[in-house]
């Protein structure tokens, strides 16, 4: 009998703690879409998470042709959304990286793939 109290508040402890994969940032949406085909050299970036994350402490860096260039990240229009814009981009392809900090302090990390071509 104790034996059994005693597993089933071990089981219940465990059903208590907070699941540590759920802390972190996922990726919900982006713009460009991942393997996305745009035109024009000005590129607007929107990544909408699912979760909060801090703007501040986050991380957006754009790799290609011409090398790697770190954007100017601020706030989206929700506490789960970052933004960014690049004024010129030559057509080719480009993978945006992204390091985020959501606001329980989980970095969460990925890239969007993404290639822009000639109006």
């Amino acid at each position: 009998m104790l034996k059994a109290i005693l597993l089933a508040a071990i089981v219940s402890m465990g059903l208590l703690l907070p699941d540590s994969a759920a802390a972190h940032a996922v990726l919900v949406e982006s713009r460009p879409a991942p393997k996305a085909e745009i035109s024009g050299s000005k590129v607007e970036f929107n990544l909408h998470y699912n979760s909060r994350v801090d703007a501040k402490r986050s991380r957006l860096a754009l790799k290609g042709p011409a090398g790697t260039k770190v954007l100017e990240v601020r706030q989206g229009k929700t506490e789960a959304d970052l933004a960014a814009s690049i004024a010129t981009l030559a057509p080719g392809r480009y993978v945006l990286h992204w390091d985020v900090l959501s606001v329980d302090g989980h970095v969460s990390r990925g890239q969007v793939p993404f290639t822009t071509t000639e109006r």
